[in-house]
């Protein structure tokens, strides 16, 4: 499916300067589990992981950087210093330098034109002798895991060029979604896209983010869950003409997420 190319967003991080509230909220609401590693700076980071997966699929950091309380996409690069030049000339804002990343890879902070944070990552070279690594984008993403991504876009057009300049993305109208004009994002390599970009010109409140979105068996349920644990619902639960089902929320902290079920199989 090249879910792993350059240019296909394969891993989140979460900004926040409580972790524990992190893994409790998240944990509780879908299942996460965790685990620290250090990284090459002899700081602490924590690996996310969903419930039955074999890998990782996000992480953050002891400390949210600049007192920022969200969530970061990361989108894979062949060259991180190569693109942070190529995307500051295209519009964005270098937030954190090429610097090397927990895994032993390299990772640099931007900002989109719009003022979305995301972050472009290099894998570390496997070990000699070694295999390939496992997919993680094979297969169905399970309960819990991160299957999609939302930008959210009060210029829709001007977030949609950016995009395909910076990482190749084509789009497919989404005819399904009835609220606002919707596109899924396709990245290089991919064959039915793993994000998608919607228009908010029309919103209130809300205009312009970047967010990941996870998979759960039941949206209403666990947006009712999620209320419990100090969540706000600030869109949905809604249903594409097609059955799936999503719902934009806050966590306690503030950190917008959304959750998506997919259509019945027929």
């Amino acid at each position: 499916m090249g879910y792993m190319d350059p240019g296909s967003v394969v891993w989140f991080e979460i900004d926040t300067a409580d972790p524990k509230a992190v893994k409790d909220f998240y944990g509780s609401l879908l299942g996460w589990t965790f685990q620290t590693v250090p990284t090459p700076d002899d700081r602490t980071y924590t690996l996310i992981t969903a419930p039955g997966a074999g890998l990782p699929m996000g992480g953050f950091l002891e400390g949210a950087p600049d007192g920022r309380e969200g969530f970061v996409l990361a989108v894979r690069s062949a060259d991180v210093d190569a693109d942070v030049a190529r995307l500051k000339d295209l519009g964005a804002t270098v937030v954190h330098p090429p610097v090397p990343s927990a895994d032993g890879g390299r990772s640099a902070r931007l900002k989109d034109p719009r003022g979305n944070l995301f972050s472009v990552w290099k894998a570390p070279e496997p070990p000699a002798g070694a295999g390939a690594l496992p997919d993680a984008g094979s297969g169905a993403p399970l309960p819990g895991a991160l299957g999609w991504f939302e930008i959210g876009s009060a210029d829709l057009e001007a977030s949609k060029k950016f995009y395909a300049d910076a990482f190749g993305w084509n789009y497919v109208r989404d005819t399904g979604v009835a609220s606002r004009p919707y596109f899924a994002a396709i990245a290089p390599g991919d064959q039915r896209g793993s994000g998608g970009l919607g228009d908010n010109s029309q919103a209130e409140g809300v205009k312009d983010y970047a967010a990941p979105q996870f998979v759960t068996p039941d949206v209403p349920a666990a947006v009712a869950k999620a209320v419990t644990l100090g969540a706000m619902v600030e869109a949905g639960p809604e249903s594409t003409a097609y059955g799936l089902t999503y719902a934009r929320l806050k966590d306690p902290h503030g950190i917008r997420f959304l959750l998506f079920s997919f259509p019945p199989q027929s």
